[in-house]
């Protein structure tokens, strides 16, 4: 795999379309999806449920289920057209280049091997190491994730671990073979908030000292303003605006991805104030939208967003959206 990138992203995903092919309808589930990572960069990609952001995390490792499908598009991982390589060479990238932290840790370890096997199958697979040489690596990555005792804990099973020390178990294995590229979906579901702040400046640590690209998948726009460098506001499988964090929280320019923002809850916020919700539902899943997909909860959509499907547009520097009437102002969000 080249070393050298010539200034190019680490990874870069253009106009990426994923779908399942059920019996009686198609899920489209990704339409459009462009999505670059720079070394030493934290990209969140925020949304609804079932707006496309695991499926595209996903696609990226050439891992979705069956019936899922890529039906077009690219993803360049440090310059290697991942849907052209053979399978063999995709077992070497998934794990050893490219780690994955997943949804739920109380679920994605085997539950009747030991945490200690787990990192040995990833250890012998990628780095050809076994036995004495093993057992220290997985002692000081667990240490460096600040498991206890890792010399006792990894021979204990999955469910004698907390939800907390599981997810940290899962950041270790993902960064057992010092991957580029870290892809993060929800690392911090079902934990206290507590717990959180420990798993999330652990993600900030690990980018920074590895200088390694860094996906992380969530719903929650707190952890994003504190954690990411660039967001992508994905909905419907597309992407409706993308930004550096400051600039989107400054200055939203797409009417979902300010009604994302107006749905948070605010401490300075009047007791009177009405708690904002968007108003409707996403579009189905099974059916291909004309025009916006956004445009039947849109308060500023007109007949142009009803039929024509806007292009994601830059509106500035690293800024661009993809609406036929970008909101312009500085918006209450942002003072």
């Amino acid at each position: 795999m080249p070393d050298e990138l010539n200034g190019a992203p680490l990874l870069d995903v253009r106009d990426l379309h994923v779908s399942f092919d059920l019996e009686r309808s198609t899920v489209y589930a990704v339409q459009g999806l462009n999505l670059s990572v720079r070394p030493g960069e934290r990209v969140g990609v925020v949304g609804e449920s079932g707006s496309g952001k695991s499926v595209s995390a996903q696609s990226i490792m050439r891992m979705v289920p069956s019936p899922g499908r890529i039906t077009k598009g690219e993803i360049v991982f440090a310059g290697e057209d991942v849907r052209a390589l053979p399978e063999s060479r995709m077992r070497q990238i998934r794990g050893a280049r490219i780690g994955l932290i997943p949804q739920s840790p109380m679920t994605s370890l085997n539950p009747v091997l030991t945490i200690e096997a787990h990192f040995q199958e990833v250890l012998s697979a990628h780095l050809d190491m076994t036995g004495q040489d093993s057992r220290e690596r997985t002692v000081e990555l667990l240490r460096s994730v600040g498991i206890p005792d890792p010399a006792t804990r990894m021979r204990e099973y999955p469910h004698r671990l907390s939800g907390g020390q599981l997810q940290r178990v899962m950041i270790a294995l993902a960064m057992a073979c010092r991957p580029r590229l870290l892809i993060a979906d929800e690392p911090t579901t079902a934990l206290d908030v507590t717990i959180q702040a420990q798993i999330l400046e652990l993600f900030d640590d690990l980018v920074a000292h590895s200088n390694l690209g860094a996906i992380l998948i969530t719903h929650n726009l707190g952890i994003v303003a504190g954690h990411c460098d660039r967001v992508v506001v994905m909905y419907a499988g597309r992407v409706m605006e993308t930004a550096a964090v400051l600039d989107l929280f400054a200055r939203p320019a797409h009417p979902y991805t300010l009604g994302l923002l107006r749905c948070v809850p605010r401490l300075t916020a009047k007791r009177s104030r009405v708690f904002h919700a968007i108003p409707g539902l996403p579009p189905r899943v099974t059916e291909l939208v004309e025009g916006c997909p956004f445009a039947p909860r849109c308060e500023r959509a007109t007949d142009q967003c009803r039929t024509h499907t806007p292009p994601l547009e830059e509106i500035g520097t690293g800024h661009a959206t993809a609406c036929w009437h970008p909101v312009a102002e500085v918006t209450e969000v942002a003072r």
